[in-house]
């Protein structure tokens, strides 16, 4: 089951998160591993050599689907995880929506720094509307990036 929860800052808390929301005993399972050794693993107390690898948590993110992982290495790096979507199957007038989404994004993100610039200062909730608009001027970017890059021979 995915989560779609707010990811934890900490990598390790989102390791932990994923490893026991998912089931450890079946996600051991999957994995070939024991589940006393995913329990160590998620557990970020244990002092033992089992900690987890990056392998570890590219595994763990792709087996449960669970983005959380990357979400939270990202955050820790100051950055921004974007998953990108299946574009296979998208055709040339999906291709020319995706075009025209991506200016419908950017206006919506400059509508909403315009209004935040009336009065001269950015409030909290100002900053939150024009991230929000922002991350999802990027994501259209990088979907129609994602398509564009399916098309290169």
């Amino acid at each position: 089951m995915v989560k779609r929860s707010v990811p934890p800052a900490d990598v390790q808390e989102a390791f932990y998160r994923v490893v026991h929301d998912f089931g450890v005993v079946k996600l051991a399972g999957m994995m070939g591993t024991s589940p006393a050794v995913l329990y160590n693993k998620a557990n970020h107390h244990e002092s033992s050599h089992h900690k987890p690898t990056l392998a570890d948590a590219l595994v763990v993110s792709n087996l449960t689907g669970d983005k959380r992982i990357p979400f939270s290495f990202a955050a820790a790096c100051d950055g921004t995880f974007f998953e990108l979507p299946d574009v296979s199957h998208i055709s040339d007038t999906d291709l020319v929506q995706g075009m025209c989404n991506i200016g419908m994004e950017g206006g919506d993100f400059y509508r909403v720094m315009n209004k935040a610039l009336e009065d001269n200062r950015i409030s909290g909730n100002d900053f939150a509307a024009i991230e929000h608009e922002a991350l999802e001027w990027i994501a259209a970017i990088a979907e129609m990036l994602e398509r564009v890059r399916g098309l290169k021979e």
